[in-house]
């Protein structure tokens, strides 16, 4: 009824004949966006989110933050809930709350610029009460660790920026796993210098390392790190045990820190995908997902893909198990990360318009 309301509003003044081409294409637009979303491949969609590269739970709810991605640096944090499967944009909205905290992130130059920031990388620490702190990779304005607070303990997740951590020069940076102490360790997957090549990556050649930040310091290059194209990261409950996905070779490290706070390379596990981001699951499982590249660049995406993984890591061992394949379709290039809920995944992907979820009797 409120559309062919909205019809008729607009058609005041012409012609019945016109308004009814009007009407007829605005149902065929209705129908073209159902048979769009419908599953396929064992898939149900949430269709809207924007490259919602990664994905994480706001404790104890059944909400999930995406992050949206933009060339165009007017990123979004979309807000999911997993029970109604309806989304909404969390961050910015028609006013978005900025309290930037100046004693916790002295070390930021100024406020986000909400008209020019592109949301990558999440990681999610509980600070009690229904409090959280998001940390976001963003490009666009700055190449910085963005920070948030979000609090749930209302009908619903909300978000107030509250202050950033500025990258150093020519870094590119692409996930975050936040530490105990409020700090963080982020990948430096390559360089934004303008004579830099993702070439090396491609070739498995080293072409980055880690980040770490603790309140108060300085943002650090940790030695002993370098990989080829560090993607994903998470980190143990006891953080002695770092794991990074090496997207240019197809693998998976673990670092371990020792009593001086270094990192040292313990083993790595080859997963047989490129892979991106990394996630626990409730049972101390690592999800690793990730993309076969195509031999064929005849594609309409940024990376042409043959199919896109994801396998289960068992971090003691360091031994990888396949889950799941699928083929690229129209709207969900490839999955870059997978969430467990009730037996089944969330995935978010880098280049689309959809969120995904497989259900366990379809793996």
């Amino acid at each position: 009824m409120e559309s062919k309301l909205r019809i008729h509003s607009i058609g005041r003044g012409y012609p019945q004949a016109f308004i009814g081409v009007l009407f007829l294409v605005f149902c065929a637009g209705i129908i073209q966006a159902e048979e769009a979303c419908k599953p396929e491949q064992g898939m149900s969609f949430v269709c809207g989110p924007v490259n919602a590269e990664d994905l994480v739970w706001v404790p104890g709810t059944p909400w999930i933050i995406s992050s949206g991605m933009s060339d165009e640096g007017a990123g979004h944090l979309y807000l999911l809930n997993t029970r109604t499967r309806q989304y909404e944009t969390l961050y910015p909205p028609g006013s978005p709350q900025h309290r930037w905290d100046r004693d916790m992130f002295a070390v930021c130059p100024g406020e986000l610029d909400t008209g020019n920031f592109s949301a990558h990388g999440l990681s999610i620490l509980p600070q009690g009460r229904g409090l959280h702190r998001l940390y976001v990779t963003s490009h666009g304005a700055r190449e910085a660790v963005e920070v948030f607070e979000v609090d749930s303990s209302g009908e619903k997740p909300v978000v107030a920026w509250v202050g950033c951590v500025p990258m150093p020069e020519y870094a590119s940076i692409n996930s975050v796993a936040a530490l105990k102490d409020g700090g963080f360790i982020t990948t430096r997957i390559s360089s934004n210098a303008p004579d830099a090549s993702d070439e090396t990556i491609f070739a498995g050649e080293i072409s980055g390392f880690l980040y770490e930040w603790h309140p108060g310091g300085e943002v650090t290059r940790m030695a002993g790190t370098d990989m080829s194209g560090p993607n994903g990261i998470v980190v143990s409950g006891d953080q002695r045990s770092v794991y990074v996905a090496s997207w240019g070779r197809g693998e998976v490290a673990r670092f371990i820190r020792d009593d001086l706070g270094k990192l040292a390379l313990d083993k790595t596990v080859k997963v047989g995908f490129r892979v991106d981001n990394l996630r626990w699951t409730d049972d101390g499982m690592i999800l690793a997902v990730g993309h076969r590249l195509s031999d064929s660049q005849d594609c309409d995406t940024p990376l042409c893909f043959d199919q896109w993984a994801v396998a289960e890591l068992d971090p003691e061992q360091m031994t990888a198990t396949a889950l799941l394949t699928r083929k690229p379709i129209p709207g969900f290039t490839g999955a870059t990360v997978a969430i467990p809920d009730n037996g089944g995944l969330w995935l978010g992907t880098f280049h689309g318009d959809r969120l995904v979820y497989i259900p366990d009797a379809d793996r």
